[in-house]
């Protein structure tokens, strides 16, 4: 199930770095910056927003909370509870990601605890007790050095 791609240009290029480099910069200096017309700047920006091309929100950078437990989990989650257990998973405050997988694995989870007993509770209790959920892997992840919040397209990824 892939998407339509949507054609974007080298202007929606230069937009997008601006606005990696500080989501708060104002329409008029990006038009300042890269020298088009503000009007024009509002117009490719809502587009990108509607396109879903991007999202303008706040990152929480967790650690600064005190979240600095992280692990990557791969579960393997029977298909009667596949789609309830993704709802708990959701509504968990320890779960900040979760990905649909193909092979031994069918699910990724990535977690955040305050502290590491919390994280091994969830990973050898909390789980396991789960009906129809098996933890197949896991990595404790020390230290994350690039996120992708951090990430943008490539120039050439536009049209001229």
């Amino acid at each position: 199930m892939s998407k339509k791609m949507k054609s974007f240009d080298k202007i929606d290029f230069k937009i997008i770095k601006e606005l990696s480099k500080d989501a708060r910069i104002s329409a008029s200096e990006i038009a300042r910056t890269i020298d088009i017309n503000e009007r024009t700047v509002r117009r490719r920006i809502n587009n990108l927003v509607e396109s879903k091309a991007i999202r303008i929100t706040t990152i929480v950078d967790p650690s600064m909370f005190g979240y600095h437990s992280i692990a990557d989990i791969n579960l393997k989650v029977d298909e009667e509870i596949y789609d309830e257990f993704i709802k708990s998973c959701k509504k968990n405050p320890n779960v900040c990601y979760i990905a649909s997988g193909w092979g031994k694995a069918n699910l990724a989870i990535e977690t955040r605890f305050l502290d590491n007993e919390e994280m091994y509770n969830f990973i050898n209790y909390k789980l396991p007790e789960t009906k129809g959920v098996e933890v197949i892997n896991f990595f404790i992840v020390p230290k994350i050095i690039y996120n992708i919040d951090e990430w943008t397209p490539v120039e050439s990824d536009f049209k001229d």
